[in-house]
């Protein structure tokens, strides 16, 4: 693996990796020692080589690369998720090649085939067996969908389809085209503009059982989500409060958010969500519980609950993680800057 020499100071770095370096014997472990969210295995040993191509850029806030790899098995467990706290949205497209995946514990299989891009949430169990493969995928830290949406979170294991699935692989396979001729000022502008589109087309392709909103519960719900987001820190965000300021009646605002468990339940999600989103970027000195407080959590007991409940770990383990990430040392070789940069998204 080599770090291509940028000679101008803001390009975006990017990391190029080919096992054709190493000898037959090494290759696998070699690219296997890359991969930090997932246990990986040969799909099937007996064929030899194992070839991997890889490029790699970081944008800060969302890590892409682009690999051709040979058969291999991914496996991540739900105590995993828990322990390592490696926690971001994966978009993956299949240029070529096949992969079956498991969810749930196994009850939800399906197999994504050439051309299909499908979302995978880190926190969340996860097994699959795939081909030989060309692929893009993209890493994406939870607080770039924190930061810029009050949408849902993405959709574990769902499969993008029809126009929505075409446009998201098509910005994909143009970004990968463009990266090298753009600079490290535009990935601010890069990931918010992926993320926003990942949003919309999650939103267009509802699971089965999720009925589309009709339009005025629609216009509504925006409304409200607006509101919410302007005022997670007040005490008196209720559903008294935001029907009284908003001119709504209950039975609107139920309706508006049935099916995201309850207005109640959606202000928690995304009082969560910022707090992870601070938990990222607030100094140390001002600490977990005090962060809590001021959106709303009272109790520290049913704080650190609710957290562990949406994100799998604990509140500590989340500002832990993002604090403590050290740079690479100056001499560290190509898998200790890739594994750098993912760590960056937790």
């Amino acid at each position: 693996m080599k770090e291509v020499d940028c000679s101008m100071a803001a390009a975006i770095p990017v990391l190029h990796f080919d096992t054709t370096d190493f000898p037959e014997s090494q290759r696998f472990e070699v690219w296997r020692a890359g991969i930090t969210t997932h246990q990986v295995t040969r799909s099937d040993p007996s064929v030899a080589p194992f070839d991997a191509v890889v490029d790699a850029w970081t944008l800060g806030e969302m890590v892409m690369t682009h690999s051709r790899i040979g058969a291999a098995r991914m496996v991540r467990t739900a105590e995993m998720a828990q322990q390592d706290s490696r926690d971001w949205i994966l978009v993956l497209l299949l240029k070529s090649g096949t992969m079956d995946f498991a969810i749930d514990g196994g009850k939800k299989r399906q197999t994504m085939r050439q051309g299909e891009v499908a979302v995978f949430d880190t926190i969340c169990d996860f097994a699959s067996d795939g081909s030989a493969m060309d692929s893009i995928t993209c890493a994406i830290s939870r607080r770039a969908f924190a930061q810029i949406t009050s949408g849902p979170s993405p959709h574990h294991g769902l499969i993008l389809e029809g126009a929505w699935g075409r446009l998201v692989a098509d910005y994909l396979l143009s970004l990968v085209r463009q990266l090298p001729d753009m600079d490290l000022d535009d990935t601010s502008n890069l990931t918010d503009a992926f993320v926003g589109l990942l949003m919309a087309g999650l939103r267009a392709t509802q699971p089965a059982g999720n009925a589309p909103l009709g339009k005025t519960t629609a216009t509504a719900r925006q409304r409200v989500e607006s509101y919410i987001d302007e005022n997670l820190t007040s005490c008196e965000l209720t559903s008294e409060e935001i029907c009284n300021k908003l001119a709504l009646s209950p039975s609107s605002l139920y309706r508006a958010f049935a099916h995201a468990g309850g207005i109640t339940a959606y202000i928690r999600k995304r009082r969560l969500e910022v707090i992870h989103a601070l938990l990222s970027t607030t100094a140390e000195g001002v600490s977990i519980g005090e962060i809590a407080r001021q959106h709303g959590f009272v109790s520290a007991a049913h704080f650190s609950r609710a957290f562990r409940k949406q994100f799998g770990f604990s509140p500590r383990v989340a500002r832990r993680a993002t604090i403590l990430v050290p740079p690479p040392a100056a001499d560290a070789d190509e898998v200790a800057i890739f594994r750098h940069w993912e760590e960056q998204l937790r």
